[in-house]
């Protein structure tokens, strides 16, 4: 039976309304109750429960035989959630939150040819306020600043006075721990109702989700969050207040730091719901190529378009090229790279490091192509496609060889590219090595596959984004580090020798700060590889 054939459609449920007196005698149910039942062909059965505004249920249902789908009823009878049922001898588990109080129904609905019976377990439901309820907690690793904080709240203190402080000094709060960590804590003033606040960054919390959320100071205006990290780290992270434990979506309240002054991706016109904020703690290793030095030469930007055939489009090209660059001289080295927006950016500082590397002979002068991304065609164009890595290789680098006084040597061209752009880098390789004879790949995303993707369905989707809602689309049936295979089961090919020096120092270029887009940046860390 196809998956259609599982879903009751609407009509068909509001026939069910109308004749829902001739359903099975209803009954009621109470928590960790099951019952077994059979429902005829083309019936219904139905069990009220009563509920209050907010209420989390969940329930579990297990076919025995036949086909059986749940659908939950508001208290007036209109359809409020719709479940395709388990296959036979599965079970599954469900749920949903009441909005609005009264009396709702779970209704087991039979929509084939023949009898079913089945399982139903009325399994949970919580209120709304215990499910924001604050627990206990000890801090595993406890700042001395918060401590101290407890024993003034407690004593009746305002908080004005320590506010203010933070707003002067800023967030979050740096305490030394030993010889390896620090103690830091992130804050959150809570100006309207607070019922939870998570944090989030490009740096992982042991343990489940739970660990990531703050927690309150008595009944003040105080939420805190005091983790142990590695002196040396860097780091971007939002914040998200009001977001429920069960609720996989952050997107309604995620933001920066009001209190942290400096931002990641973070335009000038940006909202504080567009932005992260950034912490470098004070042992983080230093970035003296983002820096920029008086006296040092500096290389030219261009911004040009080219149009590809392959692909229909134009795409915006950003070209540097290097101090002293000469259009009859030697041919200078290539550099491809991918999100040619982003370098140049105040974040990646991407031409003042080009600079200083070029300056301290740490890379030959490279003339560097910063391939701009189309619309929303990120993950359509770099998550291996081969349109888009036949475009790079028979049209742009053909083009850019017209254009300017570059190598055509394999070995003196390099293809680089950060997280999906890492992924479409191995691929350009793979697919092209008579043009691309380096792969820079910084912190690519080999974990994709064309089945195990994440959402990240590529250029199979039916828009234009890469994305959609799959489900089944990380089945552990399903298997990840596709481009690996692709590797092991392509011809070898010589790989060109002597690049070690230039890849780590372009390494600790363009690392990335800590992107979070799509699941898979978390960059800045590896700057420390320097």
């Amino acid at each position: 039976m196809t998956v259609a054939h599982r879903f009751l459609t609407r009509p068909a449920f509001c026939i069910f309304l109308i004749t829902v007196h001739n359903a099975f005698a209803q009954e009621k149910l109470t928590v960790n109750q099951t019952v077994s039942q059979t429902v005829r062909t083309g019936g219904t059965n139905k069990y009220p429960i009563r509920l209050t505004d907010g209420d989390y249920v969940e329930v579990s249902l297990t076919s025995r035989s036949g086909i059986v789908n749940l659908l939950v009823a508001n208290p007036d009878g209109s359809l409020m959630r719709e479940f395709a049922g388990p296959w036979v001898g599965a079970k599954n588990t469900y749920a949903f939150t009441a909005e609005g109080g009264g009396v709702f129904s779970l209704n087991i609905m039979n929509p084939s040819e023949q009898a079913a019976t089945y399982e139903l377990t009325l399994q949970k439901i919580v209120l709304l306020d215990e499910r924001f309820r604050s627990e206990e907690w000890i801090d595993p690793d406890p700042s001395p600043r918060i401590q101290e904080l407890r024993k003034q709240i407690a004593s009746g203190e305002s908080t004005e006075s320590f506010w203010k402080g933070i707003a002067a000094q800023g967030t979050p709060l740096l305490e030394p721990l030993n010889a390896n960590y620090w103690l830091v804590t992130f804050l959150w003033r809570a100006q309207h109702d607070t019922r939870n606040v998570m944090v989030t960054g490009s740096f992982n919390v042991p343990g489940p989700t739970r660990n990531n959320l703050m927690h309150r100071i008595g009944d003040s205006d105080v939420w805190y969050l005091t983790l142990k990290l590695p002196k040396g780290a860097r780091f971007t992270y939002r914040l998200v207040p009001n977001n429920p434990p069960l609720s996989e979506s952050t997107q309604a309240t995620t933001q920066a730091d009001s209190y942290n002054p400096r931002r990641w991706e973070c335009p000038k016109t940006a909202k504080k719901f567009g932005c992260r904020s950034a912490v470098e703690l004070p042992d983080a290793a230093p970035q003296p190529w983002i820096v920029s030095k008086p006296g040092t030469p500096a290389g030219r930007i261009e911004k040009q378009t080219i149009k590809s055939a392959i692909q229909k489009l134009e795409r915006g090209l950003i070209i540097y090229t290097p101090a002293g660059y000469k259009s009859d001289g030697p041919p200078n080295p290539l550099l491809v790279l991918f999100d040619g927006d982003d370098i140049l950016s105040d974040d990646f500082q991407g031409q003042t490091t080009l600079d200083n590397l070029i300056a301290a002979r740490k890379i030959p002068p490279t003339v560097v192509v910063m391939v701009d991304n189309v619309g929303h065609r990120r993950l359509v164009d770099l998550v291996a496609n081969p349109e888009f890595a036949d475009s790079m290789a028979t049209e742009l680098v053909p083009w850019v060889r017209a254009h300017y006084n570059v190598t055509r040597d394999p070995a003196r061209t390099v293809v680089s590219g950060k997280s999906a752009g890492g992924l479409a880098a191995a691929y350009m390789g793979l697919r092209h090595p008579e043009v691309f004879g380096n792969v820079f790949s910084q912190s690519g995303a080999f974990w994709w596959s064309p089945e195990h993707n994440g959402g990240v369905c590529a250029s199979k989707c039916p828009g234009d984004s890469g994305r959609r809602s799959d489900p089944d689309s990380e089945d552990s049936r399903t298997e990840g580090n596709w481009m690996a295979k692709q590797f092991v089961t392509s011809p070898k090919l010589p790989v060109p020798r002597g690049r070690a020096t230039t890849l780590h120092a372009l390494h600790t270029t363009f690392a990335g700060k800590g992107k979070e887009d799509c699941g898979y940046d978390a960059l800045w860390a590896s700057k420390t590889l320097q």
